[in-house]
């Protein structure tokens, strides 16, 4: 399905990149197995939903690959930044009569999978999953910046942009649409669920860091990466330097549990969160225990 679609937006086999080298091929495209990384992320979601979530991700993969080779190593501040200010109007919060029309493989994904997206959720919802995947957008623009002072942040900023403009509050904005449930709006802002996504972000990001350190850092001349921030901060070895990184995840995973069990009984209450909320909340937290384990066994493969 998600190749055909991948076709279909012009990913693969675009006519605009016929000229040059194409971002991605159809090899290119196989080797990355997206199918298998949202089966693995999201193991209970039925067919078609798990077709819309795969989708996504494949626009993700291909965003991301088409910013760094077009943008990154020409390091155009000019040009990426006129690129992103367009993305933000195909994601409107209520349909529109008429919808600006996409130009590129990376607008019309987008505008097809939000029109699959959004309208099936709350407005809050929509509101929250607006604001991740701008968020991710802006990530591009802060990595670029740093290429181009060739700044390598310290571990705190580094962490803290990360949670805010990193990739994983968006997957776990998207765990709620493919466990067909919603976080109860009155609760999504308060402490203990900001810190289930902000764990929940940290364990996915530094994951990354770990197993992509050397194709970012070595290949794509990337200094957004966890390993290389505490290498150069700490004056240490990589090797240590990715330890420490480990033991990072590690205790994020604990905090993340942690606060799932203690924290959230008196949540509910204090809120008077229903059974129903209740319930939708703890397949929330599976989702994102079920993305932490499938990211990494994908990871490991």
């Amino acid at each position: 399905h998600s190749k055909a679609w991948a076709y279909e937006m012009g990913i693969l086999g675009s006519k605009e990149e016929a000229q040059g080298e194409p971002i991605w091929d159809e090899r290119k495209f196989d080797a990355h197995d997206y199918a298998l990384l949202c089966s693995y992320t999201h193991p209970d979601t039925d067919s078609p939903e798990l077709d819309l979530v795969t989708d996504w991700y494949v626009w993700v993969f291909f965003f991301d690959d088409h910013f760094l080779e077009i943008y990154k190593r020409s390091q155009d501040m000019v040009g990426a930044k006129e690129y992103l200010d367009r993305l933000p109007a195909f994601m409107p919060i209520y349909p529109k009569d008429n919808p600006l029309v996409p130009t590129n493989p990376v607008e019309r994904g987008l505008a097809d999978l939000w029109s699959r997206t959004a309208f099936t959720k709350s407005v809050e919802w929509r509101r929250r999953f607006f604001e991740s995947t701008k968020n991710l957008l802006d990530e591009s623009m802060w990595e670029l910046a740093n290429i181009n002072q060739n700044r390598i942040a310290n571990p705190i900023e580094y962490i803290e942009m990360r949670r805010k403009v990193g990739g994983a509050p968006w997957s776990a904005d998207l765990v709620e649409h493919a466990a067909f449930m919603e976080v109860p709006a009155k609760i999504a802002a308060t402490r203990p669920m900001r810190v289930l996504k902000d764990t929940f972000a940290d364990g996915v990001h530094l994951r990354n860091d770990l197993f992509s350190y050397q194709r970012e850092v070595e290949d794509e001349g990337e200094n957004s990466n966890c390993v290389l921030v505490i290498e150069k901060f700490l004056n240490v070895s990589t090797q240590e330097a990715a330890n420490l990184t480990n033991e990072l995840l590690n205790s994020r995973l604990y905090q993340f549990d942690n606060t799932a069990v203690t924290e959230l009984p008196s949540l509910f209450e204090e809120y008077g969160v229903d059974p129903v909320e209740r319930v939708n909340v703890l397949l929330y937290i599976k989702g994102l225990q079920d993305w932490q384990s499938g990211g990494h066994e994908w990871h490991m493969r």
